[in-house]
């Protein structure tokens, strides 16, 4: 029996640990460390780095992959691996999933074991069921909100360094699955935002649990997306035509317990504003949240305050 894994074993790690070894050396770590963050030992991270990142890329090309993808897949890995290991397992495990789905591991599969070349199991099973007209068409509106901000100069200077994400839901939401958002986030490449991969309903994410607590006070609101908090950011908002209120608390250890801290304080002052702030906790990033009850208006805000935020 010859499965995916053994493509992803001997064609797809290698690479990506290879170009994740010159990213960790760019950003100042040495052998050793890199050897303890990939789980691998220093002459094998050694051979990594003796090899050009162009050629280790070349290697990741043949499964259809472009540069940029590459890129920005790489950066969000490396940024994953020293800030939270777990954060990075499921990043490789979303990648890979859209790997499978799309058949492009297929490709590599086919080539060495020719007696595939009619399967389709990976996409069967990967692949996202048929949709209903109304998830598509909330699909159609959050992919064009991606590009809106992919495509705006100023955005960069509001990401937080956990990166952004965007969930959007059907107004009749029940679960995650009606609930869409971007595998692995928006990230940063080269100081543009790039979308890791297309968004999807299904995913479970701190994002998508914020919004389903936040549905069940304010069914209306339908869209959340996170930036950066900061007392500029604070300002802008507070001297703008904007309803917005702080969270306050004492010790918090992880993101449900932001999620319990907010949906506390929405349900005290019975409605949602535009922008909550939390100031975050041990380990957790300052974060602000933007709500919304349609996915145009609330990308629209987010971009006017990356505006403001940038030039002034």
């Amino acid at each position: 029996m010859h499965t995916f894994c053994e493509i992803v074993i001997e064609d797809l790690l290698p690479p990506i640990r290879a170009l994740l070894a010159h990213r960790l050396r760019e950003k100042g770590y040495s052998q050793t460390q890199i050897s303890n963050f990939l789980g691998k030992t220093q002459p094998l991270i050694s051979y990594y780095l003796s090899n050009s990142t162009e050629y280790w890329a070349s290697k990741l090309k043949s499964f259809g992959l472009e540069q940029e993808v590459i890129e920005s897949c790489v950066e969000t890995l490396s940024r994953d691996i020293i800030s939270e290991p777990k954060a990075a397992i499921k990043t490789f495990n979303l990648i890979l999933k859209d790997l499978l789905k799309n058949g492009k591991i297929c490709q590599i599969h086919k080539q060495k074991i020719p007696s595939l070349k009619d399967c389709t199991v990976c996409v069967e099973v990967f692949s996202q069921p048929t949709l209903s007209r109304e998830k598509e068409l909330l699909l159609k509106k959050l992919e064009k909100a991606i590009k809106d901000i992919e495509d705006s100069p100023y955005f960069v200077p509001i990401m937080p360094e956990v990166y952004v994400n965007i969930a959007a839901s059907l107004e009749n939401c029940r679960s995650f699955e009606d609930i869409a958002t971007i595998p692995g986030r928006i990230v940063r490449v080269k100081n543009r935002a790039k979308a890791l991969m297309p968004p999807e309903f299904g995913i479970i994410s701190h994002l998508t649990k914020l919004l389903l607590e936040i549905k069940k006070i304010s069914p209306a609101t339908n869209v959340v997306i996170n930036i950066k908090y900061d007392k500029k950011l604070a300002h802008i908002v507070s001297n703008s035509n904007i309803s917005f209120f702080k969270t306050e608390h004492d010790v918090i250890y992880n993101e449900d317990d932001v999620i319990n801290c907010i949906r506390k304080a929405v349900t005290k002052i019975g409605k949602v504003p535009q922008v909550i702030f939390d100031e975050g906790g041990f380990g957790l990033e300052p974060i602000t949240y933007v709500f919304g009850t349609s996915i145009d208006e609330t990308v629209k805000l987010v971009l006017d305050l990356a505006k403001k935020y940038t030039v002034s």
